[in-house]
């Protein structure tokens, strides 16, 4: 299952008789917008819709008008690469289930301009022999080509980075307040929208054993 969610926060609930740590998001309803086609669209994915904005585009709203009952503009919309249903019009928290896996997608905090000591874990210099600045990058090429290459690890801005993870198990779930607990952390702030797909198993490829 995929859908939006909101990140509001990290605490700790009783798993059996152990203390986990996790991550609680909102799941309010997500709208099926849109589903694109291989015969129509040349590719196959489904278009969601969630949660409600105060602002309204035209465009976008005649959109949502077009394929919900909804009279609002909705704040996230995006597409999956997933399989629906064709009467599937709108995803609920109740499609979720203990122990399913999701793949989350992510925004990290930002953290400004920062050194390539804290931003890329570089040693620095020594802290004697006349050192004044321990924390400096050092050495950032040869003579030649005369020129810092693209990429070089140095100073600049840190975070602020969409972040995907994986294999994050859902330990709770409170249908009343519309919450999902996910166990440990996930990419964002407080506050932040999320992306969410459930992880499907594959089966295991089996070897083919060569006979003579």
């Amino acid at each position: 299952m995929i859908g939006f969610v909101k990140k509001i926060g990290m605490s700790r609930i009783f798993v059996g008789d152990k203390i986990v740590p996790v991550t609680a998001l909102l799941f309010e309803t997500n709208y099926v917008l849109q589903t694109k086609t291989l015969e129509k669209d040349k590719y196959q994915a489904v278009q969601i819709g969630a949660y409600k904005k105060s602002k309204s585009n035209k465009a976008i709203l005649g959109h949502i008008a077009k394929n919900t009952d909804l009279d609002h503009n909705l704040l996230q919309l995006g597409e999956f690469e997933f399989e629906l249903g064709e009467d599937k019009k709108t995803i609920e928290i109740t499609d979720f289930t203990l122990e399913d896996k999701l793949q989350i997608w992510g925004t990290t905090k930002g953290k400004g301009f920062a050194g390539a000591v804290k931003r890329y874990h570089f040693r620095g210099q020594p802290a004697s022999h006349g050192h004044d600045h321990k924390r400096a990058v050092g050495s950032i090429g040869s003579r030649w080509p005369q020129r810092t290459l693209p990429g070089k690890k140095m100073a600049g801005r840190m975070g602020n980075e969409t972040r995907t993870v994986q294999n994050q198990k859902i330990v709770g779930l409170d249908l009343e307040n519309k919450l999902i607990f996910i166990a440990g952390s996930v990419p964002g702030a407080n506050g932040n929208y999320l992306k969410i797909q459930k992880q499907i198993k594959l089966a295991k490829k089996t070897k083919l054993i060569k006979t003579k």
